[in-house]
């Protein structure tokens, strides 16, 4: 993943932006690389693709196991009187229930995993270089602090471009073309970081 966070604000064992491009980024299955501009959109699609499959496998549970019985049959002596057309779709049942289910477990754990990353503030990317530097200031007997890290909610609300309650449905449940905050390269955090983080200071 493309980093989100500026190199000129970043700590300085963050590597730079252009190393954060080359690194991972590409996704050789979308045919495009994941970055600041499109990583909602890549977590939409993971997220609907696995609710999909879900829907799909559960959906078609009783008919895949009348299709697979009857395909069970096919040898029996004397053999059954399907016609092609019945043959073909007792095939057609198994293969779409088993391409859906594994789907909806390949693709729903790296789903999970991305939103794992996600409420902790971190990349794919972000995630190797902070354990890498959580061991370094472990061996000298400091505590490593993601500085991205804004807390669970907060950083879904960045994340999903939430800034008012109405959000949640103009901008999460209804299609959104908005711009993520910042341009991938430097930005501020959101007003509502920013205020979150003076009332603590404050307090």
């Amino acid at each position: 993943m493309i980093s989100q966070q500026s190199p000129s604000v970043r700590s300085a064992f963050t590597p730079s932006q252009p190393e954060h491009t080359t690194a991972a980024s590409a996704i050789a299955w979308l045919n495009n690389c994941v970055g600041h501009y499109n990583h909602r959109y890549f977590f939409s699609f993971c997220f609907f693709m696995t609710l999909g499959c879900v829907y799909c496998s559960y959906g078609s549970w009783d008919l895949f196991r009348e299709a697979y019985a009857a395909i069970e049959t096919y040898h029996q002596t004397p053999p059954p009187t399907f016609s092609f057309r019945e043959r073909v779709t007792h095939k057609s049942l198994v293969y779409l229930w088993f391409l859906c289910s594994s789907v909806a477990l390949a693709l729903g754990a790296l789903t999970i995993w991305h939103a794992v990353l996600i409420s902790r503030g971190e990349t794919s990317i972000e995630r190797h270089i902070n354990r890498k530097e959580r061991r370094r200031l472990q061996a000298k007997g400091r505590v490593f602090r993601n500085h991205y890290n804004y807390g669970c909610l907060d950083n879904w609300k960045l994340f999903l471009g939430v800034d008012t309650g109405r959000h949640w449905l103009t901008r999460v449940l209804l299609p959104s073309s908005h711009l993520p905050h910042g341009n991938g390269m430097s930005w501020d955090p959101p007003p509502w970081v920013t205020a979150h983080s003076a009332s603590v200071m404050a307090v």
